[in-house]
């Protein structure tokens, strides 16, 4: 009987390729279980026992790509180039070179078990990546990017179709004939699976670059899946080839017009915020195996089916998250690790012994490689975009990924149309590229960094920012509690028809369970249907509450869903392109719902923001009594500290010091230890912004002011801490202008980096028994500078004996030596 000690893929690098071969395997069914090592003459393990084997295997590759990947990541190369270098190290080209080994580990017997859960690894990748796809987003996409995608694909088809023909004398190892048509129109395609991998790897997914790389290859890929349906011309007669299309055709149509409307009967059954449930999950991760084995069965790739199953779900929660979430990591850390393990048995280098051959197919490869970079740039330049991003974009639409080493896998184990020597050509060919292009485009592509203020542009500041003007807000909500106290805070802000107020109010969505974010204006009207919609409960809600008062609020709704870690740098662009002064972001503590990526998307946030930036700490949940829907009243209070921040937390409040529902109580304090000659220009831009307040407030009843000096930073925290009085809201800086050896000292014990010092020990429950709302101010790049400080210091310079007085009377408490003093019994209410 013949036995089979292979696959396909092993079959003599000379061999003829299109020749037929028959291949017997034969097992041992006698022994189906192991019963243990120590079984037999000598130990060892089985030869009918598959498990041991597959478990090794397993382990060597996840162990062999991690150490690759380990070694490499300096060089900032990309998880699918070290991954498939882990299992090139395993096979034939290295390890798997000593016939031992080879024996030993990967014998060849047990290959169909690493065949198969290769294959099944693909059809699942395939799927959850369409599973991410928007479908509804490829179709608008086709309108912008038609032009740019036709020509990435017509160029470097053209030109690999042009080498082909020239140099078809010098690949023997690839098919001629109508093989030709099929490899250079691969070689020419670009997938969106493969570009969204390496824009999420590159964390480029909310830039101008990823938005417009992933827009041409979902047009690309649609064209390239059509050109895959065509794989049933190959090797089949014309009547067979008929039979399959209507077959395909109305697999299709039962796909789109019968399963598709059940999938979202049971999405819109399932309630906002509720799992859906299991039975459901169970059968559509069970669905592309059996649409992948139909499309299989009459004669088109398996990947097709994976993708019909995929585009059927809709992306993004209830269902396409959930599929994401349950599947995700089980396919990227045992599943493909398996695909990369077959590729790097596939690849032999030592079979590359025809430099001729190898000359010929890398020109052709090449050739695709800078047809495609042409096509790209010349399309991107000639829309007006800079250079950098022409070659940079060029290079996203050259990276490789899983679907081309998926083709290459049915190129050699299944047409049989490539050669051993062409396969492992293509494979270094393309891990090449990758490792080229991608390191570039990390090292070239500048992340969203602040801005330098020009002349044209200092209003990104509350400062800068004339209180007769608009004030441009982006209010950001995270969830529907949070949507109060952001309403409360926009009411105190005093917007009137003298100083009206434009909300850009943005519900932000982790990217879960689709591969392409989202920033459009939110649109009710065209969706009332979907009701228990989380977005649209946000959006009433606030329509509720901004309709309970009749001030001149312009509220425009957007809907944002980006990976947290890059959330920021699309809040950055709209706030450039809608010129607005300040951000304001809820500050979710981790009893509600706060984790580490929320935490750093905040710090992201302030680090990168043009403008400044407030966290708002909402602990007022319990406390409805702050205002009512008929008559707005606020109490709030102001810790100047001096510094930056703090300047422009005053600028907020004195555009709120009109509002005559507010009761405004400005805290003055002063540090003795802070009282250096070099930090003299910080204490003259303080001196000019609380002398500017108080000549605007002069006559303002509502407004009280009280000093209070303090030796160092504990008694300026004791102080804080001893703070009595109901307040509604406390409105403080993050950072001071000098940083006492103290603050340094408490970094260590502060919880949340991103408030502060000063913000940190507001927002525990110490402070005002947890029963008051912390606002932190960072102020942006457009502050007030040491020459505009001087021009305004002439207007407003203020005698303190004549206008206003921070001496001790009336209940301020003045800090000295270690101990609190009270003076006086009455409330001080200082008003010029």
């Amino acid at each position: 009987m013949a036995t089979n000690y292979g696959y396909e893929s092993y079959l003599p690098s000379n061999t003829n390729i299109g020749l037929n071969y028959t291949i017997c395997v034969m097992y041992n069914s006698g022994v189906k279980f192991l019963k243990g090592i120590h079984i037999g003459k000598e130990p060892r393990v089985p030869d009918s026992s598959v498990f041991p084997y597959v478990m090794l295997q397993l382990i060597l590759s996840f162990f062999m790509s991690r150490l690759v990947y380990y070694l490499l990541r300096p060089l900032k190369q990309p998880k699918l180039v070290c991954y498939i270098l882990g299992g090139i190290v395993l096979g034939p080209s290295v390890l798997s070179r000593n016939k031992i080994i080879m024996d030993t580990i990967f014998p060849r017997r047990e290959m169909m078990v690493i065949n198969t859960l290769s294959t099944l690894s693909g059809v699942y990748f395939i799927f959850i990546v369409s599973v991410k796809m928007d479908t509804v987003k490829i179709l608008r996409a086709a309108k912008h990017t038609w032009f740019i995608t036709i020509a990435c694909l017509v160029i470097p088809y053209m030109i690999a179709m042009f080498l082909s023909r020239i140099l078809s004398d010098y690949t023997p190892g690839v098919e001629r004939g109508l093989f030709r048509l099929y490899f250079t129109s691969l070689l020419s395609m670009t997938y969106f699976s493969t570009v969204a991998d390496a824009v999420s790897e590159l964390k480029l997914l909310t830039s101008e670059l990823g938005q417009l790389a992933m827009s041409s290859s979902m047009l690309a890929e649609l064209l390239g899946w059509i050109a895959l349906m065509a794989e049933a011309v190959f090797n089949k007669s014309l009547g067979h080839k008929a039979e399959s299309s209507l077959c395909l055709i109305g697999l299709l149509f039962f796909s789109f017009l019968v399963v598709r409307p059940a999938v979202l009967l049971v999405v819109n059954r399932t309630p906002e915020g509720k799992p859906v449930k299991e039975g459901y999950v169970i059968g559509l991760m069970i669905l592309p195996i059996a649409m992948g084995a139909l499309t299989d069965m009459l004669g088109v790739s398996f990947a097709l089916g994976a993708l019909i199953v995929g585009l059927i779900v809709p992306a993004g929660p209830p269902l396409g998250s959930a599929l994401v979430e349950k599947c995700d990591f089980v396919i990227s850390n045992i599943l493909l690790p398996f695909f990369y393990l077959r590729i790097g048995l596939l690849t032999n280098v030592h079979s590359i012994k025809n430099f001729k051959s190898f000359a010929a197919l890398e020109t052709i490869l090449v050739g695709a490689y800078v047809g495609k970079l042409v096509g790209s740039l010349c399309t991107v330049l000639f829309f007006g975009t800079s250079l950098r991003f022409g070659i940079l974009f060029s290079f996203i639409l050259n990276v490789k990924g899983i679907n081309e080493f998926m083709l290459l896998n049915r190129l050699r184990v299944n047409f049989k149309t490539i050669d051993e020597a062409s396969y492992a050509t293509m494979v270094l060919s393309h891990l090449a590229v990758n490792a080229i292009v991608t390191p570039i485009i990390g090292i070239y592509h500048k992340p969203q960094t602040r801005c330098k203020v020009t002349e044209d542009k200092q209003m990104r500041t509350l400062q800068t920012t004339p209180i007769s003007s608009e004030l441009r807000i982006f209010c950001g909500v995270h969830f529907e509690g949070n949507i109060r106290s952001i309403v409360a805070l926009l009411k105190a802000c005093n917007p009137c028809e003298t100083s009206p107020m434009c909300v850009y109010l943005v519900h932000l969505i982790e990217l879960v369970g689709r591969a392409s974010p989202v920033l459009a204006p939110y649109n009710a009207q065209k969706l009332r249907l979907i009701r228990e919609d989380s977005t649209y409960r946000i959006m009433h809600a606030a329509e509720k509450q901004f309709r309970s008062s009749d001030v001149p609020f312009t509220i425009l709704p957007y809907k944002m869903i980006a990976p947290y870690d890059t959330m920021h740098e699309s809040i950055c662009e709209l706030v450039k392109e809608k010129f607005i002064p300040l951000v304001v972001l809820p500050f979710n503590k981790k009893r509600q719902g706060r984790t580490t990526n929320l935490q750093n998307f905040d710090m992201n946030i302030q680090a990168h923001a043009p403008c400044t930036v407030g966290l708002l700490v909402d602990k007022s949940s319990t406390t409805g009594h702050f205002y009512s829907i008929g008559h707005f009243t606020y109490s709030l209070v102001v810790l100047f500290l001096g510094g930056a921040d703090d300047r422009e937390a005053l600028a907020l409040v004195s555009r709120m010091s009109g509002h005559p529902g507010l009761s405004i109580t400005v805290f003055r304090i002063t540090v003795i230890e802070d009282e250096q000659s070099e930090y003299d220009c910080e204490r003259h831009l303080d001196e000019i912004a609380i002398n500017e307040f108080i000549t605007n407030n002069i006559s303002n009843a509502c407004v009280a002011c009280r000093q209070v000096i303090a030796k160092n930073t504990t008694e300026v925290i004791d102080v804080i801490r001893r703070m009595d009085g109901y307040y509604n809201l406390v409105i403080v800086g993050k950072k001071r202008a000098v940083t006492s050896r103290l603050e340094e000292e408490m970094k260590l014990w502060v919880e949340y980096e991103e408030l502060g010092v000063i913000g940190d020990t507001l927002a525990s429950v110490d402070f005002c028994k947890g029963m008051t709302s912390v606002l932190v101010i960072q102020c942006g790049i457009g502050s007030v500078t040491i020459s505009e400080a001087n021009k305004r210091s002439n207007q407003y310079s203020p005698k303190r004996s004549d206008h206003f007085s921070f001496a001790s009377s009336n209940c301020d408490r003045i800090i000295s030596n270690n101990a609190v003093s009270e003076k006086g019994d009455g409330k001080i209410c200082t008003n010029a």
